[in-house]
């Protein structure tokens, strides 16, 4: 017997409507919390392809660190002024 044929099986075993509305009422809330668990670990997979993304990044800094004497703030007034000349 297949799962489908011992399921129907079952169905039909119940003795009154009100038990068959209570198993499909039982089928739909099983539906939803299957549904809203696949929203979860999709938004689980997420956030861990994010993270890895990240300890990647972070893997790189490691590797190829920025020169101390690195100025953050000069190369950026140079970029604005290349793209957009002087704004003065």
């Amino acid at each position: 017997m297949t799962l489908r044929q011992e399921a129907y099986a079952m169905i039909d075993s119940l003795p009154d409507d009100d038990s068959i509305r209570f198993f499909i009422d039982m089928i739909r809330r099983f539906n939803v919390v299957t549904k809203k668990t696949q929203e979860i670990s999709g938004d689980q997979n997420s956030l861990f392809e994010k993270r890895q993304a990240f300890l990647h990044m972070e893997e790189l800094k490691k590797k190829y660190p920025f020169p101390k004497d690195y100025d953050y703030e000069q190369v950026r007034r140079e970029n604005m002024e290349e793209k957009y000349g002087c704004i003065d």
